[in-house]
C-alpha cells in the first residue's frame, strides 16, 4: 500500500490536494489584471517574487476566507520547473508551521498529451488514494473535462519528487516516491466527483484587496 494511505483507526486531519499551477495562475491573472499588466508578459520576470506572495496570500487570507483549517495537510502538486527549487525550498522553511508538502513531477514526456496533463493526473490520483483514508478536498478551479483524453496514458511507473520541512533536525527532506497508478487508472470513472473548497477566479479580488 502507498505509504501515504495509511490506515488508522483515529479521525485524520483533512488532506488538500493543491493544483498548484491553477491556483497561482489565477493568482497571478487576477493580480496583474488590477494593473493593467498582462502577466504572461512577464510571468518568468516576476516568478520568484509573485510564488512568494501567493504563498504568503494562500496561508493567510485563502484559507481564513475558505475556512481551511491551520493544522489540517497541504499537498501542492506540480510539475517541475527549471530553476524553482530553491525559491521552493525559501517557501516551505518559511511557512514551516503549516503540514505541507511539494509534490513535483519532475520528468519530461515526449508524448505531449501526458506532459501537458502530468500535474492534472497526479491531483486526481492523490486525491483518489487519500480520500480512502482521510477527509480530501481539492482546491484547483479546473474541471479536468477532458480527463479521459490522458488519464489511461499513464499506466506506468512514475517518480515523484516530495519536498518537505523536517522540524525535528530543522531539515528539508526531500525523497523520490515511485507510485504504480495501474488501479486508479483501471478503476477511473469520468463521472468522478471531487469535493473542492477553492476561491473562483473571478472572486479572489475579495482576497486581494
Amino acid at each position: 500500500m502507498n505509504k501515504f494511505a495509511k490506515n488508522i483507526n483515529i479521525k485524520q486531519p483533512t488532506v488538500y490536494i493543491v493544483d498548484f499551477f491553477n491556483i497561482f495562475s489565477d493568482f497571478r491573472e487576477i493580480k496583474y489584471k488590477r494593473q493593467n499588466i498582462d502577466f504572461h508578459s512577464i510571468k518568468h520576470i516576476t516568478k520568484n517574487q509573485d510564488t512568494s506572495d501567493f504563498f504568503k496570500l494562500f496561508f493567510t487570507r485563502y484559507i481564513t476566507y475558505t475556512g481551511i483549517k491551520g493544522d489540517s495537510k497541504f499537498y501542492f502538486i506540480m510539475k517541475g520547473l527549471n530553476d524553482y527549487d530553491e525559491i521552493l525550498d525559501n517557501i516551505i522553511k518559511t511557512h514551516n508551521r503549516f503540514d505541507m508538502k511539494f509534490m513535483i513531477i519532475p520528468d519530461k514526456f515526449k508524448n505531449k498529451i501526458l506532459d501537458r496533463n502530468k500535474d492534472d493526473f497526479l491531483c486526481q490520483y492523490f486525491f483518489y488514494m487519500f480520500q480512502k483514508t482521510n477527509p480530501c478536498m481539492l482546491i484547483s478551479n479546473d474541471k479536468y473535462r477532458d480527463a479521459e483524453n490522458y488519464i489511461r496514458l499513464f499506466n506506468f511507473d512514475l517518480w515523484i519528487k516530495v519536498v518537505s520541512y523536517n522540524k525535528i533536525n530543522d531539515v528539508l527532506d526531500k525523497t523520490l516516491l515511485k507510485i504504480n497508478p495501474s488501479d486508479f487508472v483501471n478503476e477511473y470513472n469520468i463521472r468522478q466527483e471531487y469535493k473542492r473548497c477553492t476561491i473562483p477566479k473571478k472572486k479572489l479580488n475579495r482576497i486581494l484587496d
